[in-house]
């Protein structure tokens, strides 16, 4: 079951970022977004209004976990 850190960590690895471009990119410092991918906290949703904008993020995708 990939959770919603795994997607979003899948999503900057199909854009080949590393943590602090795509930090950068969706307006969150890269501490937050290795959180994020570690499962820790959740994006707020600006950053998920963010990541539907610039990478074109399907939120149903993202928060279904058994997909």
């Amino acid at each position: 079951m990939e959770t919603i850190g795994d997607k979003v960590k899948a999503v900057r690895l199909k854009y080949n970022l590393n943590q602090i471009s795509f930090a950068e990119k969706i307006g969150i410092s890269q501490g937050r977004l290795s959180e994020i991918e570690q499962g820790k906290t959740k994006p707020s949703a600006e950053t998920l209004k963010e990541l539907r904008k610039k990478f074109n993020v399907d939120l149903n995708w993202l928060f279904d976990e058994d997909n």
